[in-house]
């Protein structure tokens, strides 16, 4: 977990800006997880790749590592989300959510509803981007309903996955 979250609450109606805390938290947790499983696949791919038998030809190890990452991450995304799972994440250098590491990352709380929240990430990992999530809260707790990107100078989101 980022030890100081600068949580701009300016958007959020006062009566439910003591949810900012939980809702950042829970959300920034998850994704962490989602980071450092990918940290650890990737670091293990990179290892298989080495001991590939010629350049052109994949590790025989490297499918079950796949379905491994996939059954993680299914883990870890379909108890937090109200969506069901697609087996459709990558891993890569650097990993998705690296960017939560930066203390330059803003961190913004928008919520006119107890049951609804959004939280938008500002921050720059090679080219300026933001982040969209929207939580909705139901009986069991916050979950993500849907992610989207963009970049800060435009207005228009894209649809993306957790």
């Amino acid at each position: 977990m980022i030890k100081k979250l600068n949580i701009d609450v300016s958007q959020t109606s006062e009566k439910f800006q003591h949810l900012a805390n939980e809702i950042v938290d829970f959300l920034i947790n998850n994704l962490l997880l989602i980071d450092a499983l990918e940290q650890e696949i990737y670091d293990r791919y990179q290892i298989l790749e080495e001991k590939r038998a010629s350049p052109n030809q994949t590790h025989p190890d490297e499918e079950d590592l796949w379905d491994e990452y996939a059954q993680r991450c299914k883990e870890i995304i379909a108890p937090i989300s109200t969506k069901p799972y697609t087996d459709s994440r990558s891993f890569g250098k650097p990993t998705a959510y690296e960017y939560l590491s930066d203390p330059k990352t803003k961190i913004s709380l928008i919520m006119k509803s107890e049951n609804r929240a959004v939280v938008e990430t500002y921050f720059e990992h090679a080219i300026a981007k933001k982040e969209q999530f929207v939580l909705k809260k139901d009986n069991t707790g916050w979950k993500i309903d849907t992610k989207k990107y963009g970049y800060p100078d435009e207005d228009k989101w894209w649809k993306d996955e957790i």
